[in-house]
């Protein structure tokens, strides 16, 4: 895997160690900040590539974080619980339980952004579609990071 950091994080170490034991060959994360004046409604966003112009085989994680994020900053992952809701017509609407977490500096925002796009790299290397794969996603960075002992409360 080859790691370019365009940020002033030290995020290199945590990244190698969370996806240590998995297959990363040919594959490109890309770490840096948000174009200035984006809205800090939007701490971070990442995107897996599976395929580009430049990079036809795909294997790109970017992951773009603002600088003018406070922390510690809450994220809602989504669970595999639903439920239930009837509007006053009788309507019923089904609504994704969410799992909010505090990240409180910009190395665990940037790594929980991470390992939800890496989550979806495992799945184009393994064959499957990249549709409905979100809470799949959610769950590995969930569970990646407490396996890491990262503070999310």
């Amino acid at each position: 895997m080859e790691i370019i950091n365009r940020t002033n994080l030290l995020i290199e170490t945590k990244i190698q160690q969370a996806v240590s034991g998995f297959c990363t060959d040919g594959l490109i994360a890309e770490f840096k900040y948000c174009q200035s004046g984006t809205s800090l409604r939007t701490p971070a966003t990442g995107t897996y590539y599976r395929r580009t112009k430049t990079r036809p085989q795909g294997r790109l994680i970017r992951v773009r974080l603002n600088k003018e994020n406070r922390y510690p900053i809450k994220m809602n992952f989504k669970t595999s619980s639903y439920y239930r809701v009837k509007n006053s017509r009788g309507e019923e609407f089904i609504y994704q339980k969410m799992k909010p977490i505090l990240l409180h500096n910009a190395e665990d925002l940037v790594l929980a952004i991470f390992l939800h796009e890496f989550s979806h790299y495992l799945d184009h290397i393994e064959g499957r579609n990249g549709r409905y794969k979100q809470t799949k996603a959610d769950n590995f960075a969930l569970s990646s990071l407490e396996s890491l002992g990262v503070r999310i409360s």
